[in-house]
């Protein structure tokens, strides 16, 4: 039993399965008939800690076999790819071309690409690029019954009416098992660096963002983070309380005019400093803030705030101010082209657990207070207990959950106890 199989300390109790190909995942899951049966689909297990703890599950659905690259159409820049495939492995081979799939998840060498969209696995190649469910462009998925779906295809323009595959980006292995997926591709930028801007108020970078987004500069990635972050990660940057790094890219004269854009930007901010990276410690850089996970302890928190960059600036501050009013330790991290924030929480007092629950509560009264949402990667394992991590949800999105689940997977054999909608049958 590997360790990546445990989730919450719990083993599967069946054993575990590892198919081939997507023949052997149909026949599999077909097979499992006894009811309450459960089982889990494992990719890297990089995110295996969100959601409810699982009171128990039977087998863990283990997809590191089904890992090549089925077909890459370098003219077309496409590609199909086995969900098990991890990140760095098809990164390095569609390197080989100079080309690259837009996808930015932490842990590269052992996240999966099923994994990564199943758990909607944050990026940072989006401001230019899009979100990572806009690179698909068709999908293959198992539903617990054993039947094989298909939607779109290999080729970019193909798809009419709904498509079926963004039900499965970030449906958590809920819905069916993602089997092989087709992607659009996009060419190696020729050059890569980082532009690196500190402020002393999150109001200057918020600001910048804002103008950088109505400009003619189109990053690669942008982030900004506070100094606890900037510290936890070791970064080498300017003296600053909060810090906005722009990572650009493009063939030479593209590169150069957003970099004296940028500079042109920042020196109407008379309490900036700024720096640049070159493409190899612009790397390394952020490898460190896309890797960061939160501060490890077993009493720690992380969440995701989903939000719009305007109200950001609200709960970005209020957040800020109830923790540090409370003496704990808050790292952020923002993108606030897409109004979403990572925030990490050190060392919860154990002392007492109505107080832990009453931040929490507190925490997600924050959120509704400035039309956001929040969900809960990393709490607690005993404090997982009855505690819904994807907060309040309306009822007519609830709806909606349960009756995809009821079409898809009436059994619940798939994930059973983990996520909100199999609340009721736990």
């Amino acid at each position: 039993m590997e360790e990546k199989h445990l989730i919450d300390g719990i083993q599967p109790n069946q054993g575990l399965i590892y198919p081939e190909d997507t023949n052997e995942l149909s026949s599999v899951l077909s097979d499992i008939t006894e009811p309450g049966r459960v089982v889990v689909p494992i990719g890297g297990a990089t995110r295996l800690q969100i959601g409810a703890k699982m009171p128990t599950y039977d087998y863990a659905l283990d997809l590191s076999n089904m890992n090549h690259l089925v077909a890459h159409n370098s003219a077309d820049l496409t590609c199909i790819v086995q969900s098990g495939i991890t990140l760095h492995s098809l990164q390095n081979q569609l390197r080989e071309q100079e080309q690259f799939l837009a996808v930015d998840a932490a842990f590269p060498g052992k996240a999966t690409i099923g994994g990564t969209l199943a758990s909607n696995a944050p990026g940072y190649l989006r401001w230019q690029l899009a979100h990572m469910r806009d690179m698909v462009i068709g999908m293959q998925v198992v539903l617990p019954s054993g039947t094989v779906t298909k939607s779109g295809g290999p080729v970019v323009k193909n798809v009419s009416g709904y498509d079926m595959a963004r039900l499965h980006v970030g449906g958590y292995g809920t819905l069916g098992v993602i089997s092989e997926i087709s992607f659009k591709l996009t060419p190696l930028p020729r050059r890569q660096g980082s532009f690196l801007v500190g402020f002393e108020s999150e109001h200057g970078l918020q600001n910048f963002s804002e103008e950088i987004f109505d400009s003619y500069v189109m990053p690669l990635a942008l982030t900004g983070m506070n100094e606890n972050l900037i510290k936890m990660l070791q970064i080498d940057a300017p003296q600053c309380q909060y810090l906005m790094v722009i990572r650009i890219g493009g063939r030479q004269m593209a590169f150069d005019r957003q970099l004296n854009i940028l500079n042109k930007m920042v020196g109407q901010y008379q309490d900036s400093q700024t720096d640049f990276l070159e493409q190899n410690a612009s790397d390394r850089l952020w490898e460190k803030v896309r890797d960061f996970k939160g501060y490890g302890a077993i009493s720690s928190i992380t969440g995701r705030v989903f939000s719009t960059p305007t109200r950001l600036r609200g709960l970005l501050r209020d957040i800020d101010n109830y923790v540090e009013e409370i003496g704990l330790t808050l790292a952020i991290c923002i993108q606030p082209g897409f109004g979403t924030m990572e925030f990490h929480i050190d060392k919860v007092p154990a002392e007492s657990e109505v107080r832990s629950t009453q931040m929490i509560e507190r925490i997600h009264d924050i959120a509704r207070q400035n039309q956001s949402h929040i969900n809960y990667e990393t709490l607690p394992a005993d404090f997982k207990n009855g505690f819904n991590m994807w907060g309040k949800v309306n009822e007519g999105s609830l709806g909606i959950m349960r009756s995809l689940r009821d079409t898809y997977d009436p059994g619940k054999k798939l994930n059973r106890g983990r996520y909100l909608t199999d609340k009721e049958d736990i």
